[in-house]
């Protein structure tokens, strides 16, 4: 007799899962490999950004009180003392009367708390005049106008973009500490399958999903290696199991995962002396999934048609891979949204549509591919989002609400 659920919730399913894996040791990388990479340590700014206050613009460099008299009619003329070009220090402080010439970026220097313009004056190699007054701070911009010194500018659990990058670069960093990248073992299972380069024979498929697997895994900051097509036989996916569990943190199966006599993802399970977690889950498609832990890592059992495993795949897979990988925000997000097509089928189960997000008229819609089929890949053509379909629906006009979860966003 079985001990293990059977037909278990999205959200049942998803928090057995969690609760087994745990984010990935850390590695140190220089900063030019670490976009896609998550924090595995928080930043603290070590310094202000920027270090100095600076000029944002071409203009001269004053004492705001000293164009406190100055009009239209009777402009204010100040003494240069020295140009500051960017990249270089001033060498003397502005006093009463004196101004100095400044270009965008460069520091602004001691006494100096106000910036005015070069179109916004008159000037000689020697003087520069002024025709309204200044205020205390204008165009200046102070140190730390970015970050400040102190501050913690970003936490671990956070996927380095090309803005973060950035400003680790602006922080003075070489290397960034980040989690391990989830290695992913992915095993095609069924006798069915052939290589993708050969010829087809009678009763033969060529074995497809897994290059749509791998790539989404990609996506997800895993590393997916893909092994050899295993046979339906108990005996050959146990050995496979086995070998991808002394390279991999998770190992991935499609097909075998249903009821039928070749399905023998459970069987192989059982000889490796795995515990399973649940078998199948209350959605479709990828209702036929099997979740297990074996040699202390987890097992996912997809199923062999490739739109069914994709779905189980981008709503249990996913989430598992960024808890793996050190993500703070394991979920994927949920937006509202309407059809942009009607769905005429009933739904008696949970039911997932892989579709796009288009815009009409300022509205969202979730735009799907007309034709659907567990066994297909054109359904995933485009794919970013899952419209959710609740259980015991009626079928669904166009401009009908609903809630779709975000992918890869």
């Amino acid at each position: 007799m079985k001990n293990y659920p059977i037909g278990v919730s999205l959200e049942a399913g998803l928090e057995m899962l969690l609760a087994h894996c745990a984010p990935l040791p850390a590695e140190r990388v220089l900063l030019e490999a670490a976009e896609g990479r998550v924090l595995a340590a928080d930043v603290t700014a070590k310094e202000d950004i920027p270090p100095f206050r600076r000029s944002p613009y071409d203009g001269y460099a004053l004492r705001a009180e000293d164009t406190a008299a100055a009009s239209p009619e009777h402009g204010v003329t100040l003494f240069v003392v020295e140009e500051i070009p960017a990249g270089h220090a001033p060498a003397h402080p502005v006093c009463p009367g004196q101004a100095a010439k400044i270009l965008t970026g460069a520091p602004v220097p001691e006494g100096v708390d106000a910036i005015v313009k070069f179109e916004d004056t008159e000037f000689t190699a020697e003087t520069v005049t002024i025709f309204s007054p200044c205020r205390s701070g204008e165009n200046v911009v102070p140190a730390g106008e970015d970050i400040r010194q102190g501050s913690v500018v970003m936490r671990k659990g956070t996927v380095l973009d090309s803005a973060r990058l950035g400003i680790l670069a602006g922080l003075g960093r070489a290397v960034v500490d980040v989690y391990r990248r989830p290695k992913v073992e992915l095993i095609p299972t069924g006798s069915e399958l052939v290589p993708k380069e050969s010829p087809l024979r009678p009763g033969k498929i060529r074995n497809s999903s897994v290059y749509a697997l791998s790539s989404y895994i990609a996506r997800c900051g895993g590393q997916c290696r893909c092994a050899a097509i295993a046979p339906d036989r108990a005996e050959t996916v146990a050995e496979a199991i086995e070998s991808g569990l002394r390279y991999a943190d998770i190992v991935m199966t499609t097909g075998g995962a249903s009821v039928g006599d070749y399905d023998v993802a459970r069987a192989a399970l059982e000889r490796l002396g795995a515990e399973i977690l649940f078998w199948k889950l209350q959605i479709k498609p990828g209702m036929a999934f099997v979740a297990a832990v074996c040699r202390g890592k987890l097992v996912l059992c997809l199923s062999g048609n490739p739109s069914a495993a994709a779905v189980a795949l981008f709503l249990l897979g996913i989430p598992v891979l960024r808890k793996l990988g050190g993500r703070r925000e394991v979920a994927l997000r949920t937006i509202r949204l309407k059809l942009a097509n009607p769905f005429p089928k009933k739904s008696p189960v949970r039911r997932f549509l892989p579709g796009r997000l288009i815009v009409r008229d300022g509205a969202a819609y979730l735009e799907q591919n007309l034709r659907q089929g567990n066994g297909m890949l054109r359904p995933l053509v485009d794919c970013e989002l899952l419209g959710e379909i609740p259980a015991g629906s009626p079928p669904m006009e166009a401009g009908a609400e609903i809630r779709a979860y975000c992918l890869f966003r």
